[in-house]
């Protein structure tokens, strides 16, 4: 709805890779016991620690209610402006709601979008928008969106995909995209390499060639998935492939923004990894003189030997949380652009190296 859009906070590009980093590290680490014992551990007994963890809890979940909202909105557009949309699922055999299914590719292309190699280096305003939830036609033609439209026979190049994606946001200006949330497409005069369109706008751009080429028995389920494997195709082969999507989106966030806060990041973020490196080889040592830990485990409850069995058991999350990528990128994050935790990470450290 346009109340419930107006009221959401626009985001930065910047942000969406720290968020999703973020995500899928909590994601991550839930599937871990030894780092959730460790976090429950550390939250229990170390009150620093506690006043951070409940400060950024409720910052993401307030966050994480307004994407969810944004999306709800995004999606509701689309059924308003295109009724039919959801009639495809019934051709598709499609389990879920068509126009959700659909939201779930464009999340895949808004992240491979960020994975492309220049997106959110350091560039002048003028050269590329820092708005959160677009991608400009440039980067869907890099994804080979543009291949899969031209086997399909929606479109018959990508010369009249650009045509007809300018044609929508021209038409778009004065409506559609300024209700949701504010946001605006931008067309370059000189030639559409900066066109950007937000996923109501990407539908509208589908239904639009479908009907320019009358491509009446196109299977939209089929080439949604066509373009969805076609975008995580893009990066097979690549060096970037062998690594962890977070993994490059932590060392991506680290090189975004302005100078200064490059600088700040990489300083951190070197602190970081220097850390995640001293438990990797401690776990090393840890695992040669495993006989040693369970002597602390299985001695007698005194006060301090309860104390140092609670710390072997941040330890041995911490050992875990090194080795999953998720867990560590999106806590390379939180080291670096909350201040407090980043104190509760140095303050982490110094008690595993006392041990």
């Amino acid at each position: 709805s346009s109340s419930s859009s107006s009221s959401s906070r626009q985001r930065s590009k910047e942000e969406g890779i720290r968020y999703r980093a973020l995500y899928w590290g909590v994601q991550a680490a839930s599937l871990e016991p030894e780092v959730l014992r460790s976090f429950t551990v550390l939250f229990e007994d170390y009150l620093p620690i506690r006043l951070a963890g409940r400060r950024i809890y409720a910052y993401l979940e307030n966050l994480m209610e307004e994407v969810r909202e944004e999306r709800r909105g995004e999606i509701a557009m689309v059924r308003e402006i295109f009724p039919n949309w959801d009639q495809m699922a019934d051709d598709t055999d499609a389990k879920e709601d068509f126009l959700e299914c659909a939201r779930d590719v464009w999340d895949v292309i808004m992240d491979e979008a960020l994975l492309l190699d220049d997106t959110l280096e350091t560039v002048g305003e003028s050269q590329q928008s820092k708005e959160g939830g677009v991608v400009s036609l440039s980067q869907m033609i890099r994804l080979g969106i543009d291949q899969v439209l031209i086997e399909e026979g929606i479109v018959n190049d990508a010369k009249e995909l650009e045509c007809i994606a300018r044609q929508v946001a021209l038409e778009g200006d004065g409506d559609m995209e300024k209700e949701h949330n504010g946001k605006e497409t931008r067309h370059d005069e000189e030639g559409g390499a900066y066109l950007e369109m937000t996923f109501p706008i990407f539908m509208k751009i589908l239904n639009q060639c479908t009907i320019q080429n009358k491509a009446q028995n196109l299977n939209y389920g089929n080439m949604l998935q066509n373009v969805e494997q076609k975008v995580k195709d893009q990066r097979a082969g690549s060096l970037a492939n062998d690594l962890d999507t977070s993994t490059i989106l932590a060392s991506k966030a680290v090189r975004s923004g302005g100078s200064t806060s490059c600088e700040k990041r990489q300083k951190y973020s070197d602190s970081y990894d220097g850390y995640v490196s001293t438990f990797q080889l401690w776990e090393r040592k840890f695992l040669g003189n495993d006989n040693a830990a369970s002597d602390v485990k299985t001695s007698s409850l005194s006060s301090s030997s309860t104390r140092q069995s609670r710390r072997m058991e941040i330890l041995r999350g911490c050992f875990c949380g090194a080795r999953n990528p998720k867990v560590a990128a999106a806590l390379k994050i939180v080291y670096m652009d909350y201040a407090a935790l980043r104190l509760a990470g140095d303050l982490i450290f110094k008690l595993m190296s006392k041990i």
